[in-house]
């Protein structure tokens, strides 16, 4: 079921990333490829422009560019002092890309690990996009349909509960909402999904609130549990309401 419901999100597996690389200058490449105290700068700059200007990776990432792409995953625009990185829509923008960039390298034909601070990827990716001028929801929402798709949506790794609520709340931001029984059936599908796969209190289902205080970056979940809250009142489906809000509040508990 979940098979069919994604396929009709249009998956598609380099639009998103292909998409933001059109922004991402050479001021901001280079200082992604400084992001390891300049170590092999001039190599992680050779192939961040491959990667922004073809979306192409190395055949071996793990350190070319993937150190400096990782470091800059962690990195916080709103908080002048952290290094390393940038602050503002500059650093949203360096963000986005090395987000993106380490999420599609997940998959064939680069198989970049996986698994590893997903969560966190998803979530600063999802909260760098929308903090940006221009608005990349139908390429996320492609984006993150194929990697739930490609992701075995059925078996135990829990990244898919990331994908699927970033999927829903892109999904609440498309201009045309897709049909009400097809947000819906995501939002219960990521609640089962997430009730299976970690292990929350004793005294209630509560997979996503694990899901989230076992992210690094728990607090960028819960901003994006409070924008859920503030999409409810928006939303002509009381049914659809009452789902989106128990996602809200399982990220919040």
């Amino acid at each position: 079921m979940i098979i069919d419901l994604l396929e009709r999100f249009d998956p598609e597996p380099d639009g998103l990333l292909d998409s933001i690389s059109a922004y991402i200058d050479d001021e901001m490449l280079k200082e992604i490829s400084l992001a390891d105290y300049g170590d092999d700068a001039p190599e992680h700059l050779t192939a961040l422009r491959t990667l922004r200007d073809a979306g192409i990776f190395p055949a071996k990432m793990v350190w070319v560019p993937g150190e400096v792409l990782e470091l800059i995953r962690w990195s916080e625009p709103e908080v002048p002092e952290w290094k390393p990185g940038r602050t503002g829509e500059f650093g949203h923008w360096m963000r986005a890309f090395c987000c993106a960039a380490l999420l599609r390298a997940t998959r064939e034909p680069w198989n970049y690990g996986d698994g590893v601070a997903t969560e966190s990827t998803v979530v600063q990716l999802t909260i760098s996009l929308g903090k940006l001028p221009v608005t990349f929801t139908s390429a996320a929402v492609k984006f993150l349909s194929w990697l739930l798709l490609n992701s075995d949506p059925e078996g135990r790794d829990g990244q898919v509960c990331s994908y699927a609520v970033s999927l829903l709340w892109f999904a609440l931001h498309l201009p045309s909402l897709p049909p009400n029984d097809d947000l819906i059936s995501l939002a219960d599908w990521t609640m089962r999904r997430a009730d299976e796969l970690f292990v929350g209190p004793p005294d209630g289902n509560r997979g996503l609130r694990e899901m989230v205080v076992t992210c690094q970056k728990s607090s960028a979940w819960e901003t994006i549990g409070l924008e859920l809250f503030d999409l409810c009142s928006g939303l002509e489906s009381s049914v659809l309401q009452s789902r989106v809000r128990a996602i809200a509040e399982q990220i919040l508990d």
